[in-house]
């Protein structure tokens, strides 16, 4: 059965062992680094607004591979098996907090980001669209003004 912790953001480091088949649900009060220290583990991030579609999902996570979450991020770890081990041990690993830095990314950056992304999808749309239309040229201009021989109301 999950369960649902919420890290520190203690400078200390936390270590938590995960038996096999159980999972636990992960939600970080400080930006971090979460590590597989033993083992393999099987990661879910939710999608959020912030999140990039690469990095939402199911995550394979192993020693040497780190998965660096968000503040409030939600993830839920599963132990997966690996080489017959029963459990795995993680760790966390908050990053250092710069108060005008992270008050710079939220008020201003993530922003900027935000209409810059869409910016981008409202150009691409337009792409299509006119592609679109090109592509139906002939149709909307071709047929225009011309009577057809057979429809003519004063035929010869």
């Amino acid at each position: 059965m999950p369960s649902r912790e919420s890290l520190s953001s203690s400078p200390a480091l936390q270590s938590r062992k995960l038996p096999h088949g159980h999972a636990v649900t992960l939600k970080p009060r400080t930006a971090g680094v979460l590590q597989v220290v033993s083992g393999r583990a099987w990661a879910t991030l939710d999608v959020a607004r912030h999140t990039p579609l690469a990095d939402a999902g199911d995550h394979f996570v192993a020693l040497g591979h780190d998965l660096p979450l968000r503040a409030g991020q939600r993830v839920v770890v599963e132990a997966w098996p690996y080489h017959g081990q029963d459990s795995i041990r993680l760790q966390w690993v908050p990053l250092p907090e710069s108060g005008a830095a992270s008050r710079w990314q939220a008020t201003v950056v993530e922003p900027a980001r935000d209409i810059g992304d869409g910016l981008a999808l409202v150009a691409r749309s337009m792409l299509r669209l006119l592609a679109g239309l090109a592509g139906f040229g002939d149709y909307l201009v071709a047929g225009r003004g011309r009577v057809l021989r057979g429809l003519e109301s004063n035929a010869p």
